[in-house]
C-alpha cells in the first residue's frame, strides 16, 4: 500500500511513538528503584546507565535492521520488546536482575526511534516538515508526562504495579502497529552496500543533522548533569526543591515543544528548513540566557519554556535532514542520530557536573552556548527530499 495515511494509521503511529518514549522517560525513577533493591549509591549510578551503553551499538544495528526488515515489523518487535522489558523490570529482585533487565531493555528499544521516524516521514507526502512535527509532537508529551509524573505514579502505586502499567500501554500499541499497512519502502532493501551508498548520496545532509542533534543533546546533558547541583551548591534553593526545579522544567520545554513540532513543521513546509534552524538556534540560546541571568524559580521556568521552541525546533530540522537519505539507507541515518542523542548526554552531563561546582550560571550558559553551535549546519540544512 503506498498514497496518504488513513486516520487510523495516523492514531497507531501517534500511539506508538509516544509509548516508545514514555517508558524511557518512565525510568527517569531507576536509580531510586535500583536503591530499593538493595544496590548502593555506585551501583544505582551503574544500573542507570547501563541502558545508554548498551543502546550506543545496538542503535546502529537497529537501524540497519529497520532498513533489512522493514518499518512496521520493527516498529512493533521493539514495542512488544519493551512490554517484555518493563514486565521484567518489575520481576526483578536484586541489583544484578535488574542490571541485565537494563541491557536487555535496550537491545530490543533501540529499534523503536529508526523504525518509527522513518516509517513517519514515509507517511508525511509532500508536507515532510508537517508531517513529522505530527508525529514527534507525541513524543515531546511522552517525555513531558514520563519524566514529570514518574515519581508521583510509583509514589501512589509501588515499582512493580507502575511498571506493568507501562508494559500494558507498550502491549497494546505494538498489537496495533502489527495492523499498520505495509509500503514500499519497506521493500527498499539493497544490502549493506546499499545503505552505505544511500547515506554516502544525503551526505551533507545527513552530516548537518547529526551535528544539530549533537549539540543540542550536549546541552542537555550540561542541564541534566549540573542544574539541580549548582542550584544547591549556590544556595538558591534546598535539593529537593533544586530537583523539582530541574525536573519540572525539563517538563516545560517538553510540554512546549509539543505544540511547537506542528508549528515548526508549517513554517519548515512552507518557509524551508534553514529558517526554522536559525530561530530555533536563537530561541534556545536566549532561554537559556534568561535563566543564567536570573537563576531564581521564575528565571529558569520563563527560560525553559522559551527553549521548548528551540528544542522542537532543533529535534525537527535533525530529523527531517537525516531522513532524507533514501529509503534504503533511512533506517541506518536515524538509528546514528540516536546514537548522537546518548553520546550528546554523556559528554555534556559530567562537564555539567564540573561546573556545577562554580554555579547555575556557568551551567546555564554552556548550555546556551552548545545550542546556538547548531547554526553551524545551516550551510548545508537542505529542504525534504522525496524518496528516491
Amino acid at each position: 500500500m503506498s498514497g496518504r495515511p488513513t486516520g487510523f494509521e495516523r492514531v497507531v503511529m501517534a500511539l506508538a511513538g509516544f509509548a516508545g518514549i514514555f517508558d524511557t522517560s518512565f525510568l527517569v525513577i531507576i536509580s531510586l528503584y535500583a536503591r530499593s533493591l538493595g544496590a548502593s549509591e555506585a551501583q544505582a549510578g551503574l544500573i542507570a546507565a547501563l541502558y545508554s551503553m548498551a543502546a550506543i551499538p545496538a542503535s546502529i544495528v537497529a537501524g540497519v535492521l529497520v532498513d533489512r526488515f522493514g518499518r512496521k515489523r520493527m516498529l512493533a518487535l521493539g514495542l512488544l520488546w519493551d512490554s517484555l522489558s518493563m514486565t521484567l523490570y518489575a520481576l526483578a529482585s536484586n541489583p544484578l536482575q535488574l542490571a541485565l533487565v537494563r541491557v536487555f531493555h535496550a537491545l530490543g528499544g533501540s529499534l523503536v526511534f529508526p523504525a518509527f521516524v522513518a516509517r513517519s516521514r514515509e507517511v508525511s507526502g509532500e508536507r515532510v516538515g508537517l508531517g513529522l512535527g505530527l508525529m514527534l509532537a507525541p513524543v515531546a508529551l511522552a517525555i513531558a508526562l514520563g519524566s514529570g509524573f514518574a515519581g508521583v505514579i510509583t509514589a501512589r502505586l509501588g515499582y512493580r504495579a507502575s511498571f506493568i502499567m507501562v508494559a500494558l500501554i507498550l502491549a497494546v500499541a505494538g498489537i496495533l502497529a502489527l495492523t499498520l499497512p505495509s509500503r514500499p519502502e519497506e521493500r527498499a532493501w539493497r544490502g549493506l552496500r546499499g545503505v552505505v551508498g544511500g547515506i554516502r548520496e544525503a551526505g551533507s545532509s545527513v552530516i548537518a543533522g547529526l551535528w544539530v542533534i549533537l549539540v543540542l543533546y550536549i546541552a542537555l546533558g550540561f542541564i541534566v548533569g549540573g542544574l539541580a547541583t549548582s542550584l544547591v551548591k549556590a544556595g538558591v534553593l534546598e535539593e529537593r526543591e533544586a530537583r523539582l526545579v530541574a525536573g519540572i522544567s525539563v517538563s516545560l520545554s517538553s510540554l512546549v515543544a509539543t505544540v511547537f513540532f506542528i508549528v515548526n513543521g508549517l513554517v519548515a513546509d512552507r518557509f524551508g528548513v534553514p529558517l526554522v534552524l536559525l530561530y530555533s538556534s536563537i530561541a534556545g540560546f536566549i532561554g537559556f540566557a534568561i535563566a543564567a541571568v536570573n537563576p531564581a524559580i521564575a528565571g529558569v521556568m520563563i527560560g525553559f519554556a522559551l527553549f521548548g521552541v528551540g528544542l522542537a525546533g532543533l529535534m525537527l530540522v535533525s530529523t527531517i535532514l537525516v531522513s532524507n537519505a533514501p529509503p534504503r539507507a533511512r533506517g541506518t541515518s536515524i538509528g546514528l542520530q540516536q546514537v548522537l542523542n546518548i553520546v550528546g548526554i554523556a559528554i555534556g552531563a559530567p562537564v555539567g557536573g564540573v561546573l556545577a561546582g562554580i554555579g547555575p550560571e556557568p551551567v546555564l550558559l554552556s548550555a546556551s552556548l552548545a545550542v546556538i553551535l547548531a547554526l553551524i549546519a545551516i550551510v548545508y540544512a537542505e529542504s525534504p527530499k522525496q524518496p528516491s
